[in-house]
């Protein structure tokens, strides 16, 4: 079994940690789609609306594929939207990660190595409304690399990190399709703590939320 390294970033390390965040985010763009297809709210809207073209047209044909095209056209605004996100971010904190991350107190920036390869990263800062309180970012691992203790790993070194440096609790947040992030974190001690619904038109309309996890740190 290949060895895992965690390091801190290194300038040469950008354009792979740019491209493990794009592919890591732009992947949630199925399960998110499919998710929003199960909200009664959006399928029963869509069930009735078949059934108004349906009597309109008198045409199963002309009813199912004006259907498809409505569906089409809701997964090209979603995945529109994944791409904005990414976007936004790698324009935001991830565009100069030293000046967002390793030049700044109490804040650094990880990746997870193998044979000379990027396959995972991971943040910290300190949370903006409490004292005491660090918060995990940019936790992404290699779709190649996952189930290998990788994302654990990571974890474990934003949470020492923390106890370090005298804080006593981690916090994060993670969407309600990452399933297995969520297993992830509650495996390790993390207990979520808040349900979000998006405070936008896409969250109201499709009740998409975040999770908010904590780790208390044991002194």
């Amino acid at each position: 079994m290949a060895t895992i390294t965690i390091r801190r970033y290194r300038n040469s390390d950008h354009d792979a940690v740019c491209l493990l965040f794009s592919e890591g985010n732009m992947e949630h763009v199925t399960a998110a789609y499919f998710y929003i297809l199960r909200v009664p709210r959006v399928y029963i809207p869509l069930l009735l609306l078949f059934g108004c073209m349906l009597m309109v047209t008198n045409s199963y044909l002309l009813s199912v594929l004006g259907l498809s095209a409505l569906v089409a056209v809701g997964w090209w605004s979603l995945n529109s939207r994944y791409h904005q996100y990414v976007s936004s971010r790698l324009k935001g904190d991830l565009y100069d990660i030293d000046d967002s991350y390793m030049e700044k107190t109490n804040c650094c920036f990880w990746v997870a190595e193998i044979d000379g390869g990027v396959v995972g990263t991971v943040a910290v800062r300190p949370a903006e409304d409490s004292d005491d309180e660090m918060i995990l970012k940019r936790l992404c691992v290699a779709k190649s690399q996952r189930k290998k203790g990788i994302g654990k790993a990571l974890c474990m070194k934003v949470i020492d990190y923390a106890r370090e440096r005298g804080y006593k609790a981690v916090s994060l947040e993670t969407d309600v399709i990452q399933y297995d992030a969520q297993t992830l974190y509650e495996r390790m001690g993390f207990n979520k703590y808040t349900v979000q619904i998006r405070p936008n038109l896409f969250g109201k309309c499709t009740t998409f939320s975040s999770f908010w996890y904590r780790y208390e740190i044991k002194s």
